[in-house]
């Protein structure tokens, strides 16, 4: 019985500028079976998601670079994330193959390299990568497509990969296979029971454009001053799921979900120390209060959006990922409509 399998491949590329070329480059790879992966890595609080990063290349079966015109951020080791996210790559020995544009500085100005070195950097990269991966030159989005589609198929057969294989595929199953199977089916029984004897109280919960207040310290800059201080923001709890979900559709680890919270209320943390520091001109170090933390992750796990993993992260705490209806929500409540 022949098994069908399905290969997963992180895509890595600079952003918003490729966004365009990145889409043209999905295409065939979805036409192929294969699922592609990726997380934009732009902003100045990106390193915080090098970990999760790191764990979507692991999973992943091939490591497919995009370069356009732009060497991207830097990040705090002095390296692009797209550079940082290849040599992780290569020190996993994943199959690499890499797509570089064929003429960046004919590229408009908005999705090139701005300065000098800029250039410089980019073009060493380039170079890296034609000596060390699979290479292949594009010259534009049509052109993209064509060697995608002409390229991975090669690809997969030189460098055969484990893959995906979907559950029940594998044919004849064995006993405690079977048994096992049974003992989920009745736990999923068990399970819906026990939802159905607890949704009378779980439509009591704040959930959606409830109101919740959440309190943490942070440095309040005044007058040349740098003075510790407590503030409290209030925030909905579609807002708060917001801030977090994208990150939980591969299990992360607890400090990653409070630091995207406490980036969030890092925007508006100016105004909310303002009537007790109306000299403020700038608030750092936010750091949300552990019993704040708490009752997020107790009330989005009690609403069925998030569950604890069997993983940890390297301190031992556990990781936690979105549920089918988590997942759902988020798609509700981020996706946007036409119009």
């Amino acid at each position: 019985m022949t098994v069908d399998k399905r290969y997963q491949v992180y895509i890595s590329t600079t952003y918003p500028d490729m966004q365009s070329a990145r889409q043209a480059l999905m295409l065939p790879l979805l036409d192929l079976g294969l699922m592609p992966m990726g997380m934009d890595m732009h902003s100045g609080e990106s390193h915080n998601l090098m970990p999760v990063v790191q764990r979507m290349i692991d999973d992943s079966d091939y490591f497919v670079i995009l370069l356009g015109g732009r060497y991207g951020t830097l990040s705090p080791l002095g390296l692009s994330y797209t550079h940082r996210e290849y040599i992780f790559a290569a020190t996993k020995r994943k199959p690499v193959v890499s797509f570089i544009h064929d003429d960046p500085l004919n590229l408009p100005p908005d999705i090139r390299e701005p300065t000098r070195e800029g250039q410089v950097r980019r073009d060493d990269f380039a170079r890296l990568l034609e000596n060390k991966t699979l290479s292949f030159r594009w010259r534009d989005e049509s052109d993209l497509r064509e060697r995608v589609a002409r390229v991975m198929p090669d690809v997969m057969r030189q460098y055969p990969a484990p893959g995906w294989v979907q559950a029940g595929a594998g044919g004849i199953e064995d006993p405690a296979g079977r048994d096992l199977r049974r003992r989920v089916t009745e736990l999923e029984k068990e399970r819906e029971e026990l939802l159905a004897a607890q949704r009378g109280a779980l439509r009591n919960l704040a959930r959606g454009t409830d109101p919740v207040a959440l309190d943490y310290s942070c440095n309040v800059y005044e007058g040349g001053d740098c003075k510790m201080a407590m503030a409290s923001c209030t925030l909905d709890w579609n807002r708060i799921f917001a801030c977090v979900a994208p990150l939980m559709l591969n299990p992360v680890s607890e400090p990653v979900m409070q630091k995207a919270l406490e980036d969030y209320i890092a925007r508006q943390a100016l105004e909310n120390v303002g009537a007790d520091f109306p000299k403020a001109h700038a608030v750092r170090n936010v750091v949300l209060a552990g019993h704040a933390f708490n009752q997020v992750k107790v009330q989005l796990r009690t609403l069925g959006l998030i569950t604890k993993t069997s993983e940890t992260d390297s301190r031992g705490l556990p990781l936690w990922r979105l549920t089918a209806q988590g997942d759902a929500t988020m798609s509700q409540t981020m996706a946007r409509r036409r119009g």
